[in-house]
């Protein structure tokens, strides 16, 4: 398969064959839901609480009196049935976390990466060079590439240094993230997904889809 090629100001330069086994595979929308599900579980919090029985202040008293008034005996103005009371079964602290195999979160992200391929949404662009930190000049090169504005993206970093990274996560419609911690879900999102050389080199080498040869065959 044959992806746009840009040069490090933006503009095209030509085509670049990238491998079958990445870019060409077979998408699984179960693998992608599966690692788009998880991956948003795994960044939840979980500090969500309301106050049970124990934990509401107040209510050291009866709201009346035990017999005579005709009404349902009540032991305090903090149970759940009074305005102020507590929560019955109400959500406390948890944990979200859900383990995925590492396997299956490759083959989810691979199946991204084919989709948006097939989609002709994916393109590569020489390792970015910037003389000092500047969103403005990050911008420009996107800009030539006709990504922004209007579109939003996922740039996926290799080895430029921090001050790529400082310039290019201060654009809002892109998505910035390092080809070792692949976001799945922004990478879903997004209408399109630049990847940088050194990126890509590391996205062959680790999420490529390796045939196991059967002997005698």
């Amino acid at each position: 398969m044959k992806l746009k090629k840009y040069d490090a100001t933006g503009k095209e330069s030509g085509t670049i064959e990238v491998p079958d086994a990445l870019f060409g595979s077979q998408v699984s929308a179960g693998a992608i839901h599966s690692v788009i599900r998880i991956e948003n579980n795994n960044r939840r919090q979980g500090t969500h609480k309301t106050k049970g029985f124990s934990d509401v202040t107040g209510g050291g008293r009866k709201p009346y009196r035990q017999k005579g008034t005709g009404n349902a005996r009540q032991g305090s103005i903090r149970a759940p049935q009074f305005r102020k009371g507590a929560t019955v079964f109400g959500p406390l602290p948890r944990d979200y976390t859900i383990n995925i195999p590492e396997k299956m979160r490759k083959a989810g992200i691979r199946s991204i990466i084919s989709k948006k391929a097939k989609d002709n949404a994916v393109c590569v662009i020489s390792d970015l060079k910037l003389d000092k930190i500047s969103t403005k000049s990050a911008y420009q090169i996107f800009k030539n590439m006709g990504v922004v504005p209007g579109n939003t993206a996922s740039f996926v970093l290799g080895n430029e240094d921090a001050g790529v990274l400082k310039s290019v996560r201060n654009i809002a419609q892109i998505y910035t993230m390092n080809a070792k911690r692949i976001l799945a879900p922004e990478l879903y999102h997004s209408g399109q997904i630049v990847i940088s050389e050194s990126a890509l080199e590391f996205l062959v080498k680790n999420y490529s889809k390796t045939v196991r040869k059967v002997a005698g065959v």
